[in-house]
């Protein structure tokens, strides 16, 4: 069967370069919804020529949202099913693509908005499927999801609820964001996040003339950010970042107000939960009578935990990998947010940065390597025609 996949694979090479050229070319900044509904026009299409049943689900049609495009195939299949899932939309604001085409230079790196992020492994899944089919694969039914809003958070408009519908019942979920060139690696686990603001309101006073009727909102708001600083802790992996202050208005007047946006990063839940209730803790005390404050919390989660099972997997697509030539695959723990942890939620085992592999996404040296176009579909067309021999 992985001859088969491989013959598809090495035919297909210009079609694939050129799908991969006309998902590039169509522009998709998370926030412009209107262009995201046609990227995810093209995608849905995209895994329809490759034989899904394909939708696109608008998660709250209250407010404008990029749809999800989901689908399935085989799905009569007697096996587990397994996803292949993700996002569509870049970082990149729509005119971005007149400067940066889509161009293939003398070294074989790829260029354009989303090349690597993650365009390319939108393509690979859809040649998986492809190569699949015409080596006969019957075994377990194949989804696909792929939201438009990852970059923007996949939070806004219940996208997140969808996604994890999408892997519910799954045994395996595979990633297809940014691939790690070094190591060839595979993404066993990846930080949360957590933010809020905190707004102090002193009293106002004339520095000079009534410095002791006055209560310094900036000074209250610094206790806070020092003790808020104090919570960081490198070995369980939790960083706390008090990142935006605004206060006062002249030099003169003891200031009144005060405005702290802080973010946090976690490697796991239960520490984010801990972290979070200190914080609330902190902004409860007061250390300057007569002053006030206010705590809103922005929201935080998405942990995408790194597993015994998400370790063991990679254990076997390395042993895979190099069983057919494709070479060694490591890991690695990103600080970065996806969607994995979402498709993860009802327990699929669940990898990432499955994709072609490059570098400096969300920048203008964004590139891809082409020809791990190549390789990792026909290395994820072994995986999955070998899973069931993966016992976890």
């Amino acid at each position: 069967m992985q001859k088969i996949i491989e013959e598809y694979i090495d035919s297909h090479r210009d079609e694939i370069i050129q799908k991969w050229r006309e998902l590039v070319e169509i522009e998709a900044f998370w926030s412009e919804t209107d262009y995201t509904r046609e990227v995810a026009a093209y995608v849905k299409q995209l895994f329809e020529d490759a034989g899904c049943e394909c939708e696109m689900v608008d998660p709250d049609p209250s407010i404008p949202t990029p749809p999800v495009v989901t689908g399935v195939i085989g799905k009569d299949r007697p096996g587990t099913p397994i996803l292949f899932g993700g996002h569509y939309d870049t970082v990149f604001k729509r005119g971005f693509l007149k400067d940066h085409p889509f161009r293939i230079d003398e070294e074989g790196r790829a260029y354009g908005p989303g090349v690597l992020d993650m365009k390319g492994g939108i393509v690979i899944a859809a040649y998986v499927i492809k190569a699949l089919e015409a080596a006969g694969y019957n075994e377990r039914p194949i989804r696909i999801s792929f939201c438009g809003d990852e970059e923007g958070g996949s939070n806004h408009g219940k996208v997140a609820d969808v996604l994890a519908e999408s892997g519910r019942g799954c045994e395996y979920a595979f990633n297809m964001e940014t691939g790690i060139p070094k190591d060839n690696a595979i993404c066993v686990g990846r930080k949360g996040a957590a933010a809020g603001k905190f707004i102090v309101h002193g009293v106002a006073a004339h520095s000079g003339n009534a410095f002791e009727a006055g209560r310094n909102a900036v000074i209250e708001a610094a206790h806070k950010m020092l003790e808020i600083d104090a919570l960081t802790n490198l070995e369980t992996g939790t960083h706390m970042n008090v990142a935006m202050v605004k206060g006062g208005l002249v030099p003169n007047q003891v200031p009144d107000i005060c405005e702290v946006t802080w973010m946090c990063r976690f490697r796991y839940m239960d520490e984010m939960e801990k972290t979070v209730k200190a914080v609330n803790e902190i902004l409860a005390k007061t250390f300057i009578e007569g002053t006030t404050t206010e705590n809103i919390y922005l929201g935080g989660g998405n942990v995408f935990e790194d597993t015994k099972e998400n370790n063991a997997l990679v254990d076997f697509i390395d042993k895979i990998s190099q069983q057919y030539g494709y070479g060694s695959v490591g890991r690695i723990f990103l600080g970065g947010g996806s969607d994995a942890p979402n498709f993860a939620r009802y327990g699929a085992i669940t990898i990432c940065a499955c994709g072609v592999l490059g570098e400096w996404n969300h920048t203008d040296r964004e590139y891809a390597i082409v020809e791990s176009m190549f390789t990792r579909a026909k290395m994820w067309g072994a995986v999955v025609t070998h899973l069931s021999e993966h016992k976890h």
